[in-house]
C-alpha cells in the first residue's frame, strides 16, 4: 500500500549557531532562468515564498536561478502598468475587500472596530459576522463588528484597554488561550484560525517593501529565530520584523503591532541551501521589542532526553503561520492560522516518508522528529520560518519551541500524512 504524505515539513533542531553562510553553485532547473539578484528580488511576489528556497542556486557573479513564471509575470505587470495604467494609480494587493469606514449594517448600526464598541450590542442575524473563513454578510473585516451607533466609543474608552493596563509579564511561553478579546465580547471560535493575541511570540518577517517574506518566533525581546533559506538574498537593510501582528490586512487590531529593523542576520555556518540541513537563523533586532499582552517570547526547550521525548509524544502541539491552506495555492492567509500537529514516533514517520517521492533510501536525520497526521491539518506554502511548539509538562497554558517550519513535499491533503519537525536537542545560548 502506497502512503501519500501531504505536508512534510522539516523543522530544524535548535542547535548552536556560528556566523557564516554556505554558497552552493548549481545549474538552474528547467523552470528557472539565470538572472541578476536585483531582478529576481524586484520580481518576487510574496505568494511564492515559504516552502521552496528563494533563489538559493547561484549561477554566476551576483546572478541567481529565478523562477521563469515569476519573471514572466513581473514583465507582464510592468508592461500593463506602463502602457495602460495612469501614473496616478498605484497597484494595490489585498486578499479581502474591505468596506468603507463606518459602513451601515442595519438601522442605527455601523461596522466599526470591535475595540470601539462598548457593550457587545450587535445585529445578531444568526450568522457569524466575524469568522474570517466565511464571507460575512455584514462586516467583512476580521476585527470589525456591527455595533449600535450609540455604543461606539473612541480609543481612550475601549473595553480592550483593561487587559493592557493590567498586563504583568510572568515568563516566557505563556499563551492567551482565549485571546485578548474582552470576556463579554462573544468572538466566534474557529478550530484552524487563531484568536487575536493567542500566541504572542509569533513574528512576521517583511521585506522593505512591506511584502510578507516568512514567519519567525520571538525568543527574546531582541532576538527572532527563523529559517536561513528565506534570508539567502536578504540583507539587514531589506528586512523588517513585526511582532504582535494577527491580521496582516488590518490596522484596527486591539493593540498595535511593533516593527523593528534588523541589526544583524546570523545564519547557521553549515546551512545547505540545497538539502536545507541546518536551515535556521537568528535575527538581532535594532531595538528590543516592548513586551505587552500580545507580544511575549516563547521558551526554548531543555536538553534532549528520553524522558522529554516521551513527554513530547503525548503533548499538545501546534504550528502557526500565514501560509496557504492547500497545495497549489499561492493565496496566503491574512489571519494567523492555528494548526494542531501531534508528534509522531520516529520510525513510523521515516517509513511513511520513504513511500513519497523521497523514496526508499531516505534517512530521517537525528535532528528531526515528525508531527501531524490528522487529515487536512498541515503547515503549507508560506509557513516557512514559523514555530512548532508544544505544551510544557506540568505547566498550564505554557509552551516551548520545538521546531521551525523549513520545507515540504505537499500539504493539506485528506489522507493520513505526518510532517517532520526537529528534536529539541539543544538550547540557543
Amino acid at each position: 500500500m502506497s502512503w501519500l504524505i501531504s505536508a512534510v515539513f522539516l523543522l530544524v533542531s535548535l542547535c548552536a549557531f556560528a556566523k557564516g553562510q554556505d554558497t552552493i553553485s548549481a545549474m538552474c532547473l528547467s523552470d528557472e532562468r539565470c538572472t541578476s539578484v536585483k531582478r529576481c528580488e524586484d520580481s518576487d511576489d510574496s505568494g511564492r515564498r515559504g516552502i521552496r528556497p528563494r533563489s538559493s542556486r547561484i549561477c554566476g557573479t551576483q546572478r541567481v536561478c529565478c523562477e521563469k513564471a515569476q519573471l514572466d509575470s513581473y514583465d507582464r505587470w510592468v508592461a500593463e502598468r506602463t502602457t495602460t495604467v495612469p501614473s496616478t494609480i498605484r497597484n494595490k494587493v489585498s486578499s479581502v475587500l474591505e468596506p468603507p469606514p463606518n459602513e451601515s449594517c442595519g438601522q442605527n448600526m455601523e461596522c466599526v472596530p470591535r475595540k470601539l464598541c462598548r457593550d457587545n450590542i450587535i445585529n445578531d442575524s444568526g450568522i457569524s459576522l466575524i469568522n474570517p473563513r466565511i464571507s460575512p454578510i455584514q462586516c467583512s473585516k476580521s476585527l470589525y463588528r456591527c455595533c449600535a451607533v450609540d455604543q461606539k466609543v473612541d480609543d481612550s474608552e475601549s473595553p480592550y484597554l483593561v487587559k493592557q493596563a493590567n498586563f504583568k509579564y510572568k515568563n516566557c511561553g505563556y499563551s492567551n488561550p482565549k485571546g485578548l478579546i474582552p470576556d463579554n465580547d462573544k468572538f466566534p471560535y474557529s478550530e484552524d484560525v487563531s484568536i487575536f493575541g493567542e500566541f504572542p511570540w509569533m513574528v512576521g518577517i517583511f521585506t522593505g517593501r512591506q511584502e510578507f517574506l516568512c514567519g519567525g518566533t520571538l525568543i527574546h525581546p531582541q532576538l527572532v529565530v527563523t529559517t536561513s533559506h528565506n534570508l539567502v538574498n536578504e540583507t539587514v537593510d531589506t528586512l523588517v520584523a513585526r511582532a504582535g501582528d494577527w491580521d496582516l490586512n488590518s490596522l484596527n487590531e486591539p493593540y498595535p503591532h511593533q516593527g523593528s529593523r534588523i541589526k544583524e542576520i546570523i545564519m547557521h555556518s553549515e546551512f545547505d541551501p540545497n538539502s536545507l540541513y541546518n536551515d535556521i537563523a537568528l535575527l538581532l533586532l535594532d531595538e528590543p521589542i516592548r513586551l505587552a499582552p500580545h507580544i511575549q517570547p516563547l521558551c526554548l526547550p531543555p536538553p534532549e532526553s528520553p524522558e522529554l521525548t516521551n513527554q513530547l509524544l503525548s503533548s499538545t502541539c501546534y504550528a502557526t503561520g500565514w501560509g496557504t491552506k492547500e497545495a497549489g495555492s499561492d493565496k496566503l492567509e491574512h489571519v494567523l492560522k492555528r494548526i494542531n500537529l501531534p508528534l509522531v514516533e520516529r520510525d513510523e514517520c521515516q517509513a511513511k516518508l520513504r513511500n513519497t517521492r523521497l523514496e526508499a533510501r531516505f534517512r530521517l536525520r537525528p535532528s528531526f522528529i515528525c508531527a501531524g497526521g490528522d487529515p487536512g491539518k498541515d503547515t503549507c506554502k508560506g509557513d516557512g520560518g514559523s514555530p512548532l511548539f508544544c505544551e510544557m509538562p506540568g505547566e498550564m497554558d505554557r509552551d516551548q519551541l520545538v521546531g521551525i517550519v523549513s520545507w515540504g513535499v505537499e500539504c493539506a491533503c485528506m489522507t493520513f500524512r505526518p510532517c517532520t519537525s526537529c528534536a529539541p536537542s539543544a538550547r540557543l545560548d
